[in-house]
């Protein structure tokens, strides 16, 4: 096998039928597999352009018939650099891997100002930076559409990205508001006023007391609302 050269991608929106080699290299089909496998997992934006420089093993890959790529952690973060298994056809054949360093110079969500806890977090408080994405910090929300209608759990500084841990769902329930607490089953719904004990957002198991005085558990379904059977 050749020497694999970096692969550099201009990405708009959607993904291009044309990748684009150095001059005078031709791909194998393993590279170009391997690539499209990185490619289809990574989040498609505007104006980004990725980069996947594939590296060998201090070995060369001994043969392998009918190479199908892989990643051995599916869950892996990417951009940033991972590990690409490699199947072949055939009983006995061990797996093959590589490692391979993607980047993707694109743009991401900062906020324009100061965000002090509670706010929710609105268009007007972002701005947008262009960057290497997988030089952020791990947490980082790179989307505007990821963080607003968030509220901010923490002061979040000016210019500074989005961590995923300094935002929460906005407050639907507040402890001792007024709520219903919904029964459903099949075909039918039942509900009764209850209490809040605690707060909660969207999808929160809030503790309530009813009107004859039992304490129970529902899930945050909407503005004072909850489901009960959790």
């Amino acid at each position: 096998m050749s020497s694999l050269p970096p692969l550099r991608l201009l990405l708009k929106g959607v993904l291009p039928c044309l990748l684009a080699w150095q001059a005078g290299a031709a791909p194998d089909p393993l590279e170009t597999k391997i690539r499209e496998l990185i490619v289809q997992r990574l989040p498609v934006g505007d104006r980004q352009e990725l980069r996947i420089e594939l590296e060998r093993p201090a070995v060369s890959l001994p043969d392998c018939d009918d190479p199908q790529p892989f990643l051995p952690q599916p869950n892996q973060r990417l951009p940033g650099r991972v590990a690409i298994g490699i199947h072949c056809a055939g009983n006995g054949q061990p797996a093959r891997y590589l490692q391979a360093a993607v980047g993707i110079l694109g743009e991401y969500a900062v906020a324009r100002r100061a965000i002090e806890p509670g706010e929710i977090i609105e268009p007007g408080m972002l701005a947008v930076r262009q960057g290497q994405l997988e030089r952020l910090p791990r947490n980082a929300a790179i989307s505007a559409d990821e963080v607003l209608g968030m509220q901010a759990a923490r002061t979040i500084a000016e210019g500074s990205t989005l961590q995923r841990s300094a935002l929460r769902a906005p407050g639907l329930i507040e402890r001792n508001a007024q709520v219903v607490l919904e029964a459903r089953g099949p075909g039918f719904t039942v509900s009764r006023k209850a209490t809040a004990l605690d707060s909660g957002g969207l999808d929160a198991l809030v503790r309530v007391r009813t009107e004859a005085g039992e304490i129970l558990r529902g899930r945050v379904i909407g503005r004072n609302r909850l489901q009960a059977g959790h």
